[in-house]
């Protein structure tokens, strides 16, 4: 039986990605200043520990002004 194409290794010019699950960016709102913290780090570790081939970040604001909550992470700081 062959191996399903999801599970399959995949490059894209110089990103090579062990298989093809990508997890897509989830603003969870829970960052203090702008700031992510361990939450945000036990949060995306899990699923790059449990074999996502790429995991991405939520939206961070550049400046405190474009924040959509309190709660966003930024580039300001």
């Amino acid at each position: 039986m062959s191996m399903p194409l999801l599970f399959s290794p995949v490059s894209l010019r110089d990103v090579h990605l062990r298989n093809r699950i990508v997890i897509s960016p989830m603003c969870q709102y829970s960052a203090r200043d702008g700031m992510p913290d361990d939450w945000h780090f036990a949060h995306l570790s899990k699923f790059a520990l449990g074999g996502a081939g790429l995991v991405f970040t939520e939206a961070s604001a550049v400046v405190a002004e474009g924040r959509i909550t309190h709660g966003d992470t930024g580039i300001w700081t």
